[in-house]
């Protein structure tokens, strides 16, 4: 043999044992054992059971991230293309983010395939319309109608344009999950949950119960107790019509001075109140949205609290009372508003976002909620959280959320810095095109209603929050959109846009720019567009805006028309 064949068969024969060695000693690095205490035959540790959990639940994109949150989206015609300098400032806004979310208040349809039959009906454009302004992922956990096909109609227009959509499904634990979007910086997640009942307000009859004269005495001193509250708010409840002699009409029941006469029976079922369709839907087709269910306590002082026990017949002691179909907590004034969250839902619902971010790098939570603080306030009116919206927001954060952005209640609130996270409590409206929302004509495939069109629940339609739609003069013809009514309201026609801006996992800013859809008279086509304010009512939004932030200590600075949150490095987290 040659030299030259020598020294190569050497070198195979060389290379051969080197890689023979190399898989010895990789073998050798294999995990001997799988659990918290696994070593690799090195003694270097192995792999764990369970991840480390703080790693696990930090925000894990590094690259410099801005995530703009806006709130409802009630759009029934599209507007983005429009040249209108001060509506393409936002929609720059919207379109430049890494993320936008937002919160699905429509009802989108195809009307030449589907039928125009729904209640908030917005065009199939309008999906077009949100593409466009770089919205990526929406909510549709809220108390608009889950009903099927209409809700699976929705869906799909989305879909078709590339939106992802969370909060609503087949199955509860498929609608508790969270969603996912693959961005260029990294996977990005998003849980949609919506607070059901508990939106009851003064001065409302219910079920009858019987008592003494001096028993309803005391009743109504507890009525009119909530209702001298009223002028505390901005929008409080209508001033109800007198009570009938003899009886009044207060939390949802109806006290009668007199005995119960014989042979009838008094039901005491508990009232959910506004706030949408339940959980799950009444047919097996319908959707099943991600629902935080709640009590709600009405607050009564501890000498009312004495009478109410008194007229239940309860002996019983303490801060809370179950009678008469509903619920009562001694709090320091009367008319205010507690909330019990069912602990069910609440261990559910916080297991799923625990679990979509430890499989995202990034997780919001978006919370659809209305209800008010007491019961003096109209409906969906409040600028400050319920006990149970901190206590929950704070659950969210503290299980991984980078992220709290909520809306539902139609007018905005303050923001709070909780462990280094932005917790935006109301942004109210982005897009509130309440004056022509169209009423539903049309019938579902297949020609049936399904309790839609004319067959539209009152309340539940397009004129829902309007004045009358008709004339007492049946020559005078009224156009289905020539009266409003309180969604109209100024409180209705503000909100907010939030840009939160994270650099290497971290939160370092958050910008919130204010919103106008309608501070000064529009016609009803452009009531409800998001417009760049003008200086002064920037100012009005911004100065609102600080006031209802200041019970979270949250440090603000206003720049340029611009509210601007900076998180210093030591309380970055």
């Amino acid at each position: 043999m040659s030299k030259k064949l020598m020294g190569s068969a050497l070198f195979f024969s060389l290379s051969v044992a080197l890689l023979a060695a190399a898989a010895v000693w990789a073998q050798g690095q294999v995990a001997t054992n799988v659990g918290e205490d696994a070593k690799k035959s090195n003694g270097a540790p192995g792999v764990p059971m369970h991840p480390d959990q703080k790693l696990e639940l930090m925000m894990k994109i590094k690259l410099p991230f801005t995530v703009v949150a806006v709130g409802d989206l009630l759009e029934f015609q599209p507007f983005s293309k429009s040249v209108d300098p001060d509506v393409q400032y936002l929609v720059n806004l919207t379109r430049n983010a890494d993320l936008t979310i937002g919160d699905l208040e429509d009802e989108i349809y195809d009307f030449d395939n589907f039928g125009h039959a729904g209640g908030n009906l917005g065009t199939k454009e309008v999906a077009d319309d949100w593409a466009n302004m770089g919205i990526k992922m929406v909510s549709r956990a809220n108390n608009k109608d889950q009903s099927s096909p209409g809700v699976w109609e929705d869906f799909r227009e989305v879909e078709r344009v590339g939106i992802v959509h969370m909060g609503v499904a087949h199955s509860l634990p498929e609608a508790r999950m969270a969603r996912y979007l693959q961005t260029p910086k990294g996977l990005v997640g998003e849980v949609g949950v919506s607070a059901e009942g508990g939106t009851d307000a003064c001065c409302t009859g219910g079920p009858v119960t019987y008592v003494s004269a001096a028993q309803l005495a005391q009743v109504k001193a507890i009525k009119d107790s909530i209702i001298a509250r009223r002028d505390e708010v901005e929008v409080p409840v209508d001033l109800p019509a007198p009570d009938p002699e003899g009886t009044v009409n207060v939390f949802g029941v109806t006290f009668v001075a007199g005995s119960k006469p014989a042979g009838s029976d008094t039901a005491v079922a508990g009232r959910g109140g506004r706030g949408g369709r339940g959980g799950r839907g009444s047919s097996p087709l319908d959707g099943v949205k991600n629902t935080l269910r709640l009590t709600l306590f009405h607050g009564v002082t501890s000498e009312q609290m004495a009478q109410l026990r008194d007229i239940a017949g309860d002996s019983g002691t303490g801060n809370d009372l179950s009678a008469f179909g509903t619920q009562f907590r001694v709090m320091a004034r009367p008319g205010e508003h507690s909330f019990d969250m069912n602990p069910e839902d609440l261990k559910e619902i916080l297991t799923q976002i625990k679990t979509g971010k430890e499989a995202s790098e990034f997780l919001a939570v978006n919370m659809h909620w209305h209800q008010n603080r007491f019961d003096f306030q109209h409906y969906s009116y409040d600028h400050f959280p319920a006990d149970f919206e901190i206590k929950f927001a704070h659950d969210a954060i503290d299980q991984g959320a980078d992220l709290f952005v909520a809306e539902g209640v139609h007018t905005i609130k303050g923001v709070e810095i909780y462990k280094g996270k932005p917790i935006l409590y109301g942004v109210s409206n982005y897009i509130f095109q309440s004056g022509l929302m169209p009423q539903g004509k049309g019938v579902l495939p297949g020609g049936s209603k399904g309790g839609f069109g004319d067959g539209l629940p009152a309340g539940e339609g397009s004129g829902a929050g309007r004045g009358a739609q008709a004339s007492a003069d049946p020559g005078v013809i009224v156009g289905e959109h020539e009266t409003q009514g309180f969604w109209q309201l100024l409180p209705n026609l503000e909100g907010l846009l939030s840009q939160s801006h994270y650099d290497n996992g971290k939160l370092t800013e958050v910008r919130i720019y204010p919103v106008d859809l309608g501070q000064t008279y529009r016609p009803t086509s452009d009531v409800g567009i998001p417009r760049k304010p003008t200086l002064a009512v920037t100012k009005k939004i911004l100065d609102e805006f600080v006031e209802y932030s200041k019970p979270f200590g949250t440090k603000i600075a206003l720049e340029n028309g611009v509210a601007i949150i900076r998180i210093p490095p030591s309380e970055q987290k």
